[in-house]
């Protein structure tokens, strides 16, 4: 009996750690995203709670197709690993579990989406395509006014719609962390997760309906295809992350050490502009004029005017009542602007000798460092440093400290937790110096190598 169990044992270990089929791990991914269907069905969803069959099925499947996304680049990422029919299961478990984190909070909506989302999607449903994008409503670029207009043609309801889009951006965000870690390997698989299931990129979708992750996927995807050799689709990346958010620029810098390394080309330029003009060309032919399009960024610029939106910045520091907010303001701009010039010219400095791991830290620093410093910053801008600082993290382990404070302090400011502003502040700092030191460090290995 008990040779009969021990190679029962070895047989099933066998079949669960040996490189799964394609066949397999789709099978697996499907299964997954058809339980998840028919979990959704059955649960109270209070805006699908007085609705046709139809209707309701319809509103489930646009908040299933978010999971499918996830499964099928878990599934791609860890092909490359060779991986088990347990990894897949595994995987599937993970992806599930980060879809059911997000759909916790499917049905509150903030004060974002009440006061301004809803009402931008109300004026964009009353009308046709050439009346949405002439009518000039939101403070968006018109790449998401595209996609707000698109929810309004959709039979259901806007604010499932408008999360599932940003749930979407998470998967995309998840699968470029993972090419930014490096293909293969353990490194990649732990970016996933820990992107997925970060609590900031989370609630960023989840509670807060914001689309962070749609810019921030596409900066991160930029980044780790310059580093992979395929500067057009880079350019093309670091097109749209422009496209949808204005603060891309946080890590545009890093576009002048990617040149510098070879790793970017001049014609690359002309991609990244023929991009921006495909993408407002819909917009133009609707009737908006280019100024109008090119003023919506101009206009984000002079919309805030106080030294700190509960962002865990320099001004997170100080105490702000009474300070001249313009000349304070000016005060930081002009730091984050020399900050900026500095860390680029230190990368173009090490332009041929900087491996993937010292173009990580740049990012990551150029991403803290810049917020930290520029007044009228919101918590979430954050965003794209958190997520980077945690790809950092899991091709440098040593750096996880700084990641986790990353962490702690962009999630105080989001959900008011028992934390100062003045501690969440320092913690970024503190995150920040960690990084700045590595990356020195980093530097004169570096030095030392290219002397001998």
């Amino acid at each position: 009996m008990r040779a009969r169990l021990d190679a029962l044992d070895a047989r099933l270990r066998e079949a669960l750690t040996a490189p799964a089929p394609g066949a397999m791990r789709a099978g697996l991914a499907a299964l997954t995203a058809l339980a998840f269907f028919l979990l959704l069905l059955t649960r109270p969803l209070a805006q699908l709670a007085d609705v046709s069959l139809a209707v309701r099925a319809a509103g489930v499947l646009v908040l299933t197709l978010p999971l499918a996304l996830m499964l099928a680049l878990a599934m791609r990422a860890e092909r490359e690993n060779g991986g088990s029919p347990l990894s897949a299961l595994l995987l599937c478990a993970l992806c599930a579990a980060a879809m059911l984190a997000r759909v916790s909070f499917i049905d509150r909506s903030t004060g974002d989406y009440d006061f301004y989302l809803a009402s931008w999607l109300e004026k964009l449903a009353a009308g046709s395509f050439a009346e949405g994008m002439c009518a000039d409503v939101g403070e968006y670029n018109v790449l998401y006014q595209y996609i707000l207009f698109l929810i309004t043609r959709l039979p259901v309801p806007a604010l499932y719609a408008v999360k599932a889009v940003s749930f979407a951006g998470d998967a995309l965000l998840a699968f470029g962390a993972a090419r930014l870690a490096g293909r293969g390997g353990r490194a990649n698989m732990a970016a996933f997760g820990a992107v997925l299931l970060l609590p900031t990129v989370v609630l960023n979708g989840g509670m807060f309906a914001q689309c962070d992750s749609l810019y921030a996927a596409c900066a991160v995807w930029g980044l780790a295809l310059a580093l992979e050799g395929r500067p057009a689709r880079s350019a093309v990346c670091f097109a749209l992350s422009l496209a949808f958010k204005l603060q891309a620029v946080f890590l545009l810098p890093i576009v002048a050490v990617l040149w510098a390394d070879r790793k970017l080309r001049l014609g690359d330029a002309l991609v990244f502009l023929g991009t921006l003009l495909a993408v407002m060309l819909p917009a133009l032919l609707g009737g908006k004029s280019l100024m109008r399009i090119v003023g919506i960024y101009a206009g984000q610029t002079g919309l805030y005017t106080g030294l700190t939106y509960n962002a865990p910045s320099l001004f997170g520091l100080l105490e702000t009542a009474g300070l001249d907010v313009y000349a304070y303001g000016s005060f930081g701009m002009g730091l984050a602007f020399g900050a900026a010039a500095l860390l680029t010219a230190a990368g173009i400095r090490r332009a041929g000798r900087l491996c993937d791991d010292g173009y990580v830290h740049l990012a990551v620093l150029m991403t803290l460092v810049i917020v930290f410093l520029l007044p009228r910053m919101h918590e979430r801008y954050f965003y794209l440093a958190v997520v980077l600082s945690a790809v950092l993290a899991c091709r440098l382990p040593a750096l996880l400290p700084a990641a986790v404070l990353m962490e702690l302090a962009s999630l105080s400011c989001c959900l008011a937790m028992h934390i100062p502003l003045y501690a969440a502040s320092l913690m970024v700092l503190t995150a920040g110096v960690l990084a700045e030191i590595s990356f020195m460090q980093a530097g004169k290995g570096l030095s030392k190598a290219g002397e001998t």
